[in-house]
């Protein structure tokens, strides 16, 4: 539960900072953080594997 948690937050950093290096483009603020909970949801999976 905690590594869930974990990626979670990890995730929403990852977006926040892409939406911050990318100024002008990217999914608006919402829209990173939820594809940073994404990959980070997605490559905790695949390296867990």
């Amino acid at each position: 539960m905690s590594s869930l948690l974990w990626f979670l937050l990890i995730g929403l950093a990852a977006g926040w900072l892409a939406g911050t290096i990318m100024k002008g483009s990217g999914f608006g603020l919402i829209g990173n953080l939820v594809v940073g909970v994404i990959g980070a949801l997605l490559g905790g999976f695949i390296f867990d594997v």
